[in-house]
């Protein structure tokens, strides 16, 4: 059994330096044509839903300056609230901002956004974001952040892909949290979360960027309830995990550095629709900082869009690739990499968030966006397929034995033309017919 063991451990870290390689060869051949920031021109009279409620003639004043880049001199915010119900976690109230102002010359400054959060629930759960994405003139610098705090309850299923999950389903919301019940074979955890990650970077070639920050994961208050609350105690997938590789079951921290290489050439952060965004970080966590144990995590990310119609730029098909990988050392059980704990928590519509963990994880999807509005560009759709695949620390489960998969549609509605933010509403379909209503604001990705 260890021989297997070690042979699937080899195997796993073969897989993980194929993809290393082919991301490497991919950066390094990327055409270096220069895209300007904001140039996605609209032929087409861009309104949105506030838009409705004013007078043609001014309308149409209006829609004509969507034919320059975007510019926003002054901090503009969209809002958007949220509500749902569910009898296992009671009344859900929240509501999303999101704030904007370009920093420059918009045909080669982006524009900067900061999207906060806040969702409360009758069960005491409370879900506290702020995440950033400042970028200074003429694209020098970026100032990336997330920041979190959670009192939060979730479930878990186990470690790897392939695991039944006897249909969760449920209403999801844009900072994870769920209206889902808890089927029968869930392992219930509560706990409180502080996540605060920085990171900034400097532009040292075109659309290249390096970047330095820190990164600071705080677990603590944890309850394992099916360990806690069953007599004799049920040894959990949390708990089997955490006493195995010596964690404290009830606290744990991850803090250290991260390092990273970013490609960015797309046209728009919060809309976009040509360029690609490439990303490779190293992340080692130390003891000497607070780390409970030491370890190096990898974590890659690609993005790219093909556009279909040079009148309709909308009109596209996108495609998102995450890689997360446990290099060296052992990573604390919640902060081990799981389905849709991302920066905006968006991958894997069709799950409920963190039902999909794994020591090493590998995401992709692929998004068709469709325009259905002809001249107000309001309305929009879209069309996606995704698949996650995960290991386990046993070696169980590897990379690319079982693979989930998911898919579903949505509507966008243009909430905001001037910061081009959309409302999103997806109906996301999984194995074992898990299924879910998720709710956000700006493109998934």
């Amino acid at each position: 059994m260890a021989q297997r063991h070690i042979y699937d451990g080899i195997r796993d870290r073969s897989v993980i330096r194929f993809i290393l390689i082919f991301y490497f060869f991919l950066l390094l051949n990327l055409p270096s044509f220069k895209i300007s920031a904001q140039e996605t021109i609209r032929t087409f009279k861009q309104d949105d839903v506030f838009s409705i409620f004013v007078k043609k003639s001014k309308r149409a004043r209006r829609d004509s300056i969507t034919l320059m880049p975007v510019q926003i001199k002054k901090p503009y915010f969209a809002t958007t609230p949220f509500i749902g119900y569910n009898p296992a976690y009671g009344l859900l109230i929240g509501v999303g901002t999101t704030m904007a102002i370009t920093l420059g010359d918009p045909e080669t400054t982006p524009v900067s956004s900061v999207c906060a959060a806040v969702n409360l629930t009758t069960a005491k759960q409370t879900i506290i974001t702020l995440r950033s994405n400042i970028i200074t003139e003429d694209s020098r610098f970026i100032l990336r952040g997330d920041w979190r705090y959670l009192i939060f309850s979730q479930p878990t299923y186990g470690l790897g892909t392939g695991i039944k999950m006897h249909t969760n389903r449920g209403i999801v919301f844009n900072d994870g949290g769920s209206t889902a019940s808890l089927p029968p074979d869930a392992q219930p955890l509560n706990y409180e979360y502080i996540r605060l990650y920085e990171t900034f970077y400097f532009r040292f070639a075109r659309n290249w960027y390096f970047g330095i920050g820190y990164c600071l994961d705080d677990f603590y208050n944890i309850v394992d309830h099916n360990h806690t609350d069953s007599v004799p105690p049920q040894v959990t997938s949390h708990y089997k995990y955490s006493t195995d590789h010596g964690f404290n079951p009830q606290s744990y921290v991850m803090s250290g550095f991260s390092l990273e290489v970013l490609l960015d050439s797309r046209d728009n952060t919060i809309r976009p629709t040509k360029g690609y965004m490439a990303n490779i970080a190293f992340r080692p966590n130390f003891s000497f900082l607070g780390s409970s144990k030491s370890s190096m995590m990898l974590n890659t990310e690609f993005r790219t869009y093909i556009g279909f119609s040079k009148r309709r730029p909308d009109h596209l098909i996108g495609f998102w690739y995450l890689g997360q990988f446990t290099e060296k050392g052992r990573v604390p059980y919640l902060g081990l990499p799981a389905l849709c704990w991302d920066m905006y928590n968006r991958a894997g519509r069709g799950y409920i968030q963190g039902s999909i963990r794994g020591v090493n994880f590998i995401y992709g999807e692929t998004e068709y966006r469709f325009p259905i509005s002809p001249y107000s560009g309001i309305l929009s759709g879209v069309v996606f397929v995704n698949a996650t695949t995960a290991s386990s620390d046993d070696g169980t489960r590897n990379l690319f034995q079982n693979v989930d998969p998911a898919a579903g549609f949505g509507l966008r509605i243009m909430f905001s033309r001037k910061t081009l933010s959309n409302l999103c509403v997806d109906f996301g379909f999984g194995a074992d017919g898990t299924k879910g209503i998720f709710f956000n604001l700006n493109e998934t990705f």
